[in-house]
């Protein structure tokens, strides 16, 4: 199984499960049951005009994509049985794998699986807390999905580089770089990553269902019985 640690405790190796009971944790996993757009701690709450702008697309096999301006950005419909988060680091190295089968094991649950995608950017890896920024910025604009496809195929992930996908992707340039320098984004990403530490998920890619973590990434069939193991 591979996967990017920030630390292991106790000689604990990458992709150990963990089965969690604590209050924190519990109020992570009611957070990921919550419709996409639900407004954080950690931001402003959006206006009537803004909560309406969130993507709802048809791609792939018919997932439904949610883009909304503040909250988690998901995949798969809100009404789902089962929330899966997915904790992700853009400059992980593994990350890009279990992120581009998110789709597929959304549609083979055929409407009972949502996933929620939060970020954890590792210290470890020097871009990726801008390039969590500038996804959150995107998605701001209501076009978080197409800027993080843009994020998992560029090599590169310095602020030219954040900026020009930006343009790439049909955002508004400046209205991108003022949110990409807005502190509350910055607070947005940091209590995310806290939120993955919070539940022991010291690496990326992790997944959390129903008080169960898996740190790593061995394959969708493996995701897939995971899944299914720990769905109601």
């Amino acid at each position: 199984m591979m996967a990017c640690v920030r630390r292991v405790s106790d000689g604990e190796p990458a992709g150990v499960k963990l089965v969690l009971g604590t209050a924190v944790a519990a109020s992570l996993l009611a957070g990921a049951a919550a419709v996409a757009g639900v407004e954080t701690d950690a931001g402003p709450q959006p206006s009537a005009k803004a909560a309406v702008v969130e993507t709802t697309a048809s791609r792939g096999a018919g997932t439904e994509h949610s883009s909304p301006p503040e909250g988690y950005p998901s995949l798969g419909p809100a009404s789902a049985r089962n929330t899966l988060v997915f904790f992700t680091d853009y400059q992980c190295p593994v990350c890009p794998r279990a992120a581009r089968e998110l789709e597929r094991l959304v549609a083979d649950f055929g409407g009972a699986l949502r996933v929620e995608l939060h970020h954890h950017p590792l210290a470890m890896h020097p871009n990726a807390f801008e390039a969590a920024m500038a996804a959150k910025a995107a998605q701001r604009q209501g076009r978080f999905w197409e800027y993080h496809a843009a994020l998992l195929n560029s090599r590169q992930l310095d602020r030219a580089t954040l900026v020009g996908l930006a343009v790439e992707s049909g955002l508004d340039r400046d209205l991108f770089v003022r949110d990409l320098d807005d502190p509350n984004l910055r607070r947005q990403v940091a209590d995310e990553g806290r939120e993955a530490e919070t539940v022991h998920a010291a690496g990326t890619p992790a997944f959390v269902i129903l008080g169960h973590v898996e740190v790593g990434w061995a394959s969708l069939a493996w995701l897939e019985q995971i899944v299914r193991a720990h769905s109601r």
